[in-house]
């Protein structure tokens, strides 16, 4: 039987499943460099200074820009999970070279062709999982598979702890964190073999028997279903819809659009790649990376205790992130996201007041600031990010658009990490305030241009960026009339998802549209798909 016998809401789960080993890779490259960098067997190996410290961290972001923009550029020739294997690759060889590293130059060599491995990996993971996750539990699939990248982060942290204790100056320490790298990475690829291609890139490139299989196990259903048709159908007309009306790079990135689907396509990628580097701008990455050096050398811990502290604040992390999976579909992308900047910009404020004041009781209140601020980072911005950004992207342009987003995020966490360690060296507490700015600013960003998506079915959001249509006041209208149509099932009997998990687009485009831009459904089903 295909996909080890799963069927129904079993197989979104082991996804889910899988692609948390992803997510646990990114999260043990977040954090491992930042719980070994001040330690005093990697200060001995490698001597690196404050500008040196950033410029090592920050290539590994540079290496996931490069990796990220080879999906954007080449990632549509290649299915979802052929494009997790091949990333495989360059991560495993990577991080071989993080462990053997003797040198500077060796351990930089060894960052950059992981980075290229994992962004292409966290390039592609959204897709995959957006495309496979039925339209109710959308938010809550990837959020639930980004509790993993947390779940990484502590492995991180706390085994470099327990070395730290057990070998305080000795290089096996941080060796055997980079090998957890190459562990998580094979686990998720032989995991991948498992399971099934996205059935929108497998209809969108022709293959419609094994789309129909993939359907048919997704929704627990006879391939030769009603419901499956209907799924077949609908996934074919969206995308037959977005190629009719879509653009290619050129269009997207002129200043005058061409087409009528160019400027669509580009106020589309535009709201995603905003999304996507605010990540970078609220500090969080900067929190990951730095966080043992800003416990000791900002709110003034030791070596020891800033370690422990940092252990403390990812098992924290990890439980606040539970909360995300039922805010995020509860309460709406929307919300999430102004909610949670603001309270991110206040304690980014208090943060740096403490630092300033530098005392003993300044540093607890920090400390608390710290963990605050993770814990709206994590009810907003850290799973809602790589959720909505790929979401509101069209399926043909979801590879190319997803990873340059992607690579907008590796690019801008290169700049952030760079330019960190020197600013704190420089500007101290003040660097925290910047980050409070950026913050209290995602709040507008989002209100004026973020369309809500939470219930929507992906074929469904192609109707939010309809030619004359303002995207924000158009998704109201959407989710109402979603709702709507639920109540209406339940009266009847029917089950609220029966026939809706991978989407519908016909009944959203019809009769409150324009007719030059009015999508019918036909009665019979579509003959090449039989």
């Amino acid at each position: 039987m295909p996909y080890l016998g799963l069927r129904g809401s079993q197989l979104p789960v082991a996804i889910s499943v899988t692609a948390g080993m992803g997510w646990i890779l990114f999260g043990l490259d977040d954090a491992i460099l930042g719980a070994v960098i001040t330690t005093t067997a990697f200060e001995r190996e490698f001597n690196l200074s404050t500008s040196m410290q950033g410029t090592v961290t920050s290539l590994f972001d540079l290496g996931c820009f490069f990796g990220a923009m080879a999906v954007s550029i080449f990632g549509e020739r290649f299915s979802r999970r052929s494009l997790l294997f091949i990333y495989t690759v360059p991560m495993v060889i990577g991080s071989v070279l993080q462990i053997a590293a003797q040198d500077v130059p060796m351990l930089i060599v060894g960052r950059i062709i992981a980075g290229i491995g994992l962004g292409g990996i966290t390039s592609t993971l959204p897709s995959w999982q957006n495309e496979t996750s039925p339209a109710h539990l959308r938010g809550t699939v990837i959020c639930t598979s980004l509790s993993f990248l947390i779940i990484g982060q502590l492995i991180a942290y706390w085994a470099g702890y327990g070395l730290l204790q057990q070998y305080p100056t000795q290089n096996i320490t941080w060796r055997l964190l980079f090998a957890l790298q190459t562990i998580s990475v094979c686990i998720m690829a032989l995991m991948t073999l498992f399971m099934p291609e996205s059935p929108r890139y497998l209809i969108a490139h022709g293959n419609y028997d094994k789309a129909r299989e993939v359907i048919s196990c997704l929704l627990n259903r006879p391939e030769n279903d009603v419901l499956v048709n209907e799924q077949m159908e609908d996934i074919s007309r969206a995308i037959a819809f977005e190629q009719e009306h879509g653009a290619g790079w050129g269009d997207i990135f002129s200043w005058n659009s061409k087409t009528e689907g160019g400027s669509q396509e580009k106020r589309r990628l535009l709201t995603a790649c905003a999304i996507q580097i605010a990540q970078p701008f609220s500090g969080s990455t900067v929190l990951s990376f730095y966080l043992t050096t800003i416990f000791e050398g900002s709110v003034g811990f030791s070596e020891h205790l800033s370690t422990l502290m940092s252990g403390f604040l990812q098992v924290w992390f990890l439980i606040a992130s539970f909360g995300t999976w039922y805010f995020i579909e509860k309460a709406g992308r929307r919300v999430c996201f102004i909610t949670t900047a603001i309270c991110m910009g206040i304690t980014m404020i208090v943060l740096a007041v403490m630092v300033k004041l530098d005392t003993k009781p300044a540093g607890y209140v920090a400390t608390v600031a710290i963990f605050l601020y993770q814990s709206f980072f994590t009810w907003g911005w850290m799973a809602g990010v790589w959720c909505y950004s790929n979401e509101i992207l069209s399926t043909t342009y979801r590879a190319k658009g997803g990873g340059l987003c992607v690579a907008c995020q590796w690019l801008f966490d290169f700049v952030m990490l760079e330019v960190t360690p020197t600013g704190i060296a420089n500007i101290g507490w003040r660097m925290f305030l910047i980050f409070a700015v950026f913050n209290f600013a995602f709040a507008p960003l989002v209100y004026f241009f973020c369309p809500e998506t939470a219930g929507v079915p992906l074929e469904s959001i192609d109707a939010f960026f309809l030619s004359g249509l303002d995207p924000v006041k158009e998704s109201v209208k959407i989710r109402k009339l979603i709702k709507a149509e639920g109540r209406s099932r339940r009266e009847h009997g029917e089950k609220e998802h029966d026939g809706h998990e991978l989407g519908r687009i016909s009944s959203l485009m019809g009769e409150s549209k324009p007719e030059e831009v009015r999508v019918e459904r036909k009665q019979e089903p579509i003959a090449t798909i039989e």
